[in-house]
């Protein structure tokens, strides 16, 4: 019985291993991390030159400059971004269209449903009510009963977009419009009677 644990216990350690070890002999291109220095140093100088034109423009508002050594200054400090930027321009070339791409990616993504055109005045009114009517399909009384109609289901819907919603939901799913309560529980209070 020991010798059957124990090989079991061998069996799978070596299975986890296999498991831990296989990446490292599965065929493939190995990714390589390589920072650019330069890139990072050229990152970090625009960073601090962008501070330095900050702290200028500041120190000209609080008064501590005059007006000619504060656009002396802030035409080197400017300068001296711009060759930044244009160093790291050059650097990456390839990123500079990466923020098309992903925004081209996202549109594509993206799904909107597009709506009715709304109409205009009068036919507002016709659609709405005809549209309520559709919706509620209320049952005509029985003759000489005292109950009055009721909706042929329990669904609701929302009042902003129309949507059909559980009975129990407080929030739209479709449009995120807090559902009426006081509506919800009159529905409920006259489904039990």
């Amino acid at each position: 019985m020991v010798w059957i644990v124990f090989g079991l216990a061998l069996l799978i350690s070596l299975a986890a291993l296999a498991y831990v070890v296989w990446p490292l002999f599965r065929p493939g291109p190995t990714t390589l991390v390589v920072e650019d220095d330069r890139l990072v140093d050229l990152l970090a100088r625009k960073d601090a030159t962008m501070v330095a034109i900050k702290e200028l423009e500041f120190d000209f508002r609080v008064g501590k400059l005059d007006e000619e050594d504060y656009r002396r200054l802030d035409e080197r400090l400017r300068s001296q971004a711009i060759a930044y930027l244009k160093q790291i321009e050059a650097l990456t070339p390839a990123a500079a269209g990466l923020d098309d791409t992903l925004e081209a990616e996202i549109a594509r993504r993206r799904t909107v449903q597009k709506r009715p055109p709304v109409a205009q005045g009068a036919d507002i009114e016709a659609d709405l009510e005809a549209e309520i009517k559709r919706r509620r399909k209320v049952a005509a009384p029985v003759k000489g009963s005292t109950v009055t109609a009721q909706p042929a289901s329990h669904t609701r819907y929302c009042t902003n977009c129309g949507t059909a919603v559980a009975p129990n939901h407080k929030f739209c799913a479709n449009c995120g419009a807090v559902l009426d309560t006081a509506v919800a529980s009159s529905q409920e209070s006259g489904l039990a009677s």
